[in-house]
């Protein structure tokens, strides 16, 4: 990573930004004004990387503090995740035939953005007591994806993965990048739930109960521990594949039992959950997530404490509530509030989400041609591949032979190659005609509109 990362922002436009946004309806999504709210957050999260990153004082948090967005940015998940589960299953049973699946993918990435911001922002105490009763929602949000990723219904490796395959139609690309960003946001609910721990005795015992109790997180952390999604067994014998910093990586079986960031913030959550002194006397523990939780015994291997040496007594608890069982915790008398930004949207599109459907069918999916090539053109200006480059540590590796890569596409500036003769027989670079396939993709040439529905 290059020192010195270069500001996306200046703090007035960043201040102007975060000062105009607003909460937006369902209804509302796709809409001008939320495509430009949406392009603003896409740059503040940007901002609020490369802050983080260069360990300099983070505008953006401060900004969001003060003028108190925080709840707006939890309802914007909120929103986009009531749509991706009750109005995109409409839209896509629709007559489909999109030749590009650009806008619905830019549509369902705001999520992503949403919640990698969040992640940012919560890693700071005083963002949870600035977010209010909004974390109601936020454990909801977190408890729905982390449930799904466990389900163990999809091959993940085979979801999360880009294809390179131009049969694939736009129909079958928005269901599969559906899939992929919904992995990728709950790999992040994993670190924005660990900071809601961590931060719990700052925030109200309705929240503390919700977060312990009603979604019983420590379970969840510890299945996810004993049977991660983003490790998979590979072709050949000794190969693993793991899933870290947003791809999938080749990796051997000496290498698979290193700790991703994703499983050392499950493994600090659980000594949170189960050691901390404001934790840990609210955790009603029974039979089942007692048996669960008793699962990470046999993963405590030398390797494992080596890494993380503080685990060493999170051992020793399991290996105490193991032999003696945990004395029943008496419930606290609270009344649970409900998660309200659900409950409202909820109650605003009851009856109207076939409506709500046709009109995002027609907004969104019938993009014209120049609306399109505008909207794409903001996006790639928004994602400057220089700044993105800076922002990734590792070594930027060759498309064809995986060697490392010095010489990036001067069409797309997304992939990498070693030299020109590795370009010329790079597989994407053949299969779009010689022509940059990330290029193509947004031109979406030739372009025939869908079909509007009336």
């Amino acid at each position: 990573m290059s020192e010195g990362i270069q500001s996306v922002l200046y703090y007035n436009e960043a201040e102007a930004y975060v000062e105009g946004l607003r909460a937006y309806q369902i209804k509302d999504i796709g809409s001008d004004k939320w495509n430009s709210q949406r392009d603003h957050v896409d740059k503040l999260n940007i901002q609020a990387v490369v802050d983080a990153t260069n360990n300099v004082e983070e505008s953006i948090k401060e900004l969001v503090l003060t003028h108190e967005k925080i709840p707006v940015l939890v309802n914007e998940v909120v929103a986009l995740d009531l749509w991706k589960r009750q109005v995109l299953p409409l839209i896509l049973k629709m007559e489909f035939n999109a030749q590009t699946s650009f806008p619905a993918y830019v549509t369902m990435f705001y999520e992503a953005t949403l919640v990698g911001l969040l992640e940012v922002l919560l890693y700071h105490g005083e963002c949870h007591e600035a977010a209010g009763d909004t974390l109601h929602d936020l454990l909801q949000y977190c408890q729905q994806k982390l449930v799904w990723i466990m389900s163990g219904d999809e091959d993940w490796h085979e979801v999360s993965t880009e294809k390179t395959d131009v049969s694939e139609n736009p129909h079958q690309e928005v269901v599969r990048r559906h899939k992929k960003i919904s992995f990728d946001v709950a790999i992040k609910c994993i670190a924005i739930v660990r900071y809601i721990a961590e931060y719990s005795k700052d925030v109200s015992l309705g929240i503390t109960t919700k977060l312990l109790n009603t979604y019983d997180f420590p379970a969840i952390f510890a299945s996810l521990i004993d049977n991660p999604p983003w490790k998979v067994k590979g072709e050949t014998p000794g190969e693993w594949l793991k899933y870290d910093n947003n791809k999938w990586n080749k990796v051997s079986s000496d290498e698979v039992v290193e700790l991703s960031k994703v499983e050392g913030q499950l493994w600090i959550g659980m000594m949170t959950f189960l050691m901390s002194d404001h934790c840990q006397p609210n955790y009603q523990l029974n039979s089942s997530n007692q048996a669960t939780i008793l699962k990470l015994r046999s993963h405590f291997t030398p390797v494992l404490l080596d890494q993380l040496p503080v685990l060493v007594n999170l051992q020793r608890y399991l290996e105490e509530l193991a032999i003696l069982s945990a004395p029943a915790s008496r419930p606290p008398l609270i009344l649970e509030q409900i998660p309200e930004l659900y409950a409202s949207h909820e109650a605003a599109c009851s009856g109207k989400w076939k409506a709500i459907a046709v009109q995002h069918f027609n907004d969104i999916f019938c993009m014209s041609k120049d609306r399109l090539m505008k909207q794409a053109e903001q996006f790639c200006n928004i994602y400057d591949m220089d700044v993105m480059a800076d922002l990734v540590s590792e070594t930027p590796r060759c498309e064809s032979c995986g060697s490392p890569a010095a010489k990036r596409c001067s069409s797309c500036a997304a992939s990498w190659y070693c030299g020109r003769e590795c370009q010329v027989c790079g597989r994407k670079y053949q299969e779009c005609g010689r022509k940059c396939q990330a290029c193509d993709k947004v031109s979406g040439e030739p372009l025939a509109e869908t079909q509007r529905i009336v």
